[in-house]
């Protein structure tokens, strides 16, 4: 076990001024050792006293290691002075670039600089490191996304809970102490909605319209903005992009297609870029425990060496140090076993499809024709949100959870394989193709795969949602033709979870998962604005001329050993 060390010098509320000239305040942490040395900037909005404990690298081992740890609040939020917004990605940008080259001039700094942290502390890395400030020699951002890899990875879809959730519980209650300590305390009835919301945020999300909830006087119209697309987003491209980087992601991470998404895109530009991909769910890492599985100690970011490799990744791109880095590392769940690999997926993969059959099966392309499924997809009673890769803010819990209780809906069609003859590695992207038709001319699909244990439980392995009119894009909108097949192609994310021979697989196809999404109303009309749903007649096609199927990305042959290391 590692011991916390004795830190020699901590400087609390540093100033450091912007461009602007507002003031940012960070807590300094320096190193027993005297000297010039390369420092570690963890910087984001949700008090900078909170972040010596992140779970990626806890900032008293970045110091035992001999580096420099700023800890800075964001601008507008704690200690530090200016107005805050709920989304100001250029705003961070700047202030990154700044405050980098603010600590490249500190007397005790050798001028070169990393980032390190998760979710917003991610995305201010990217938005930062975009700017190319000279002393930003690296960056290790976790479980966060930038661009639009994440709206490609929900289909068009709202990601509800998170917005909600994260403005109520984790952005508002500041913005109130901020209110009330300058003596302008917003209304009462703005400081009643929000507490409310944060002890119950289903109840406020199961508002309509949308644009109802948190629409509130004073109080930034966050929701709002995102509905009517005025919403700034974090705009960063892998060309934008020139140094080393270390991503950290987990399976069950809101985040983890779209750090997957933006890796391979760096890495077909150059080869400095790293990735870590764990069992874990949103900020989770410290557990082994994920939805109702044990992954094992290995799996945690303690005993798994989280630390110890983000270390390795800026000795060697801050110090200069001659260290052999993975490209890839995964945890391969089931197998309870760390890979690496040369990239992602991994060389030996290939892709296997199981195709959507009557009566419920999971197997070889049909022959002949075959009788469709069909279902009614009301609003007013959505299929709830069970596991998977939502945010543990509210009251979901993310991770492989099982599914069963949710077979028994009208709404909600189920296919099943045989029992697989040997172990199935999955090691890669999970695709579900579906030929469908409905009543409504927009409406949502929604599928998830799962792993069926000889018990029976039917755990969450992967799923995803698809919106109709943003089934050619997500910047197009195209009605649905009713009584006319349509082909929609579902992103269910990504894996690596080992099925043993005896195992099944079973995919659940519905319209909702809510509140992980928004409730699609099914009238075509603008999303979030309205109020009275429509239920939809859906129907699914299995038959050869209109073929519906699951793809799956599979380690080739049935090796069980870890891979060898793959160094860059």
């Amino acid at each position: 076990m590692t011991t916390t060390p004795q830190v020699e010098t901590i400087e609390r509320d540093v100033p450091a001024p912007m461009r602007d000239g507002v003031v940012l305040r960070a807590d300094v942490w320096h190193p027993p050792a005297d000297g010039l040395t390369p420092a570690l900037l963890y910087r984001g909005p949700y008090d900078k006293r909170r972040m010596p404990m992140l779970d990626v690298l806890p900032a008293s081992l970045a110091v035992a290691a001999g580096y420099t740890v700023v800890l800075q609040d964001s601008r507008g939020r704690f200690a530090s002075d200016g107005d805050w917004q709920p989304v100001m990605w250029r705003q961070e940008a700047l202030d990154t670039h700044d405050t980098v080259e603010w600590i490249a001039t500190r007397p005790w700094c050798d001028g070169n600089v990393g980032m390190v942290g998760p979710s917003y502390l991610g995305i201010v890395q990217w938005v930062g490191a975009a700017l190319r400030p000279p002393h930003l020699r690296a960056i290790a951002p976790a479980m966060c996304a930038v661009g639009d890899y994440d709206a490609r990875a929900t289909g068009g879809a709202l990601r509800l809970d998170q917005l909600v959730s994260w403005a109520a519980v984790l952005m508002a209650p500041e913005w109130l102490r901020r209110r009330l300590a300058d003596g302008d305390p917003p209304p009462r009835k703005t400081i009643e909605a929000i507490a409310d919301c944060a002890r119950n945020p289903r109840r406020a999300m199961e508002q309509l319209p949308l644009t109802d909830i948190l629409d509130l006087e004073d109080f930034p119209p966050l929701l709002r903005d995102v509905l009517a697309g005025q919403t700034e987003i974090p705009d960063v491209h892998a060309e934008d992009i020139d140094i080393p980087t270390l991503s950290l992601s987990g399976w069950y991470d809101i985040y983890a297609t779209a750090t997957l998404g933006l890796h391979q895109d760096l890495t077909s530009r150059a080869g400095h870029h790293h990735l870590i991909m764990g069992s874990w769910a949103h900020l989770s890492s410290l557990l082994p425990i994920q939805g109702e599985m044990n992954f094992g100690l290995a799996s945690s970011a303690r005993f798994g060496g989280l630390a110890e490799q983000h270390l390795a990744f800026f000795d060697r791109y801050l110090r200069g140090a001659q260290r052999e880095l993975p490209r890839v590392r995964y945890f391969l769940m089931g197998a309870g076993e760390w890979r690496t690999s040369a990239r992602w997926p991994p060389p030996r993969a290939v892709t296997r499809r199981w195709y959507l059959r009557q009566g419920g099966i999971l197997g070889n392309a049909p022959e002949r024709e075959e009788p469709a499924a069909h279902y009614r997809y009301d609003p007013a009673d959505p299929v709830p949100s069970h596991g998977g890769r939502v945010l543990n803010l509210g009251d979901l819990v993310p991770g492989p959870l099982a599914q069963n209780h949710l077979e028994h809906r009208p709404d909600v069609l189920s296919y099943t394989s045989e029992p697989l003859p040997e172990t199935l590695d999955l090691a890669g992207p999970v695709r579900l193709v579906l030929s469908v038709e409905s009543s409504a001319p927009d409406t949502d699909f929604t599928g998830k795969l799962l792993d069926v244990l000889p018990d029976g439980r039917a755990l969450l392995v992967a799923d995803g949602i698809t919106r109709a009119r943003h089934r050619h894009g997500p910047d197009t909108e195209r009605p649905l033709t009713p009584g006319t097949v349509s082909t929609l192609r579902l992103d269910l994310g990504q894996t690596a979870w080992r099925l043993p021979a005896g195992h099944r697989l079973r995919i659940h196809v519905s319209s909702s998962n809510f509140p992980q999404y928004d409730r699609n109303l099914n009238t075509g009309g603008p999303i979030g604005q309205e109020s009275v749903p429509v239920v939809a007649e859906q129907t699914v096609h299995h038959d050869p001329e209109n073929l519906s199927w699951l793809e799956l990305t599979m380690l080739h042959g049935t090796d069980t050993t870890a891979e060898g290391e793959q160094s860059a």
